[in-house]
């Protein structure tokens, strides 16, 4: 299972979403997220409404968390195959307000390379032809 950046941050900041993701998260035989989700959750969280900390303060805080519960950090795939998922997303979907974000489509793109459903709360990921949970 892919572990988006919004999941993340539900998870760790014990979001109203939070329990839901934890029950798909347990479930998971092999979590794992991309350095570009872990990098959009470090974002986030070092805001002042969230952790109000470094980006290495918060970086540490995501690392700690994703190793305590065995989600690894990986990339996998050609970045070419990436690159075409992303792409096609935005084709479709569109970037910016209102539509998917940057980050989302990658989050799409490594769900579609690997094959593996996405954890995420994000309404407009959830209506991609990419898996979702919860």
């Amino acid at each position: 299972m892919f572990i988006d950046a919004c999941a993340i941050v539900s998870l760790m900041a014990g979001e109203e979403t939070a329990d839901a993701n934890e029950q798909a998260l347990a479930t998971a035989k092999s979590p794992f997220t991309s350095p570009l989700a872990a990098w959009e959750a470090i974002i986030v969280l070092s805001r002042p409404d969230q952790l109000g900390c470094s980006y290495s303060a918060a970086m540490g805080a995501v690392v700690e968390w994703l190793d305590a519960r065995g989600i690894e950090i990986s990339e996998a795939g050609s970045p070419r195959e990436f690159l075409v998922h992303a792409v096609s997303v935005a084709e479709t979907h569109g970037i910016g307000k209102r539509h998917l974000s940057n980050f989302d489509c990658f989050h799409y793109a490594y769900a579609k390379v690997t094959g593996h459903p996405l954890l995420t709360m994000d309404q407009l990921l959830r209506e991609t032809d990419a898996p979702t949970l919860p």
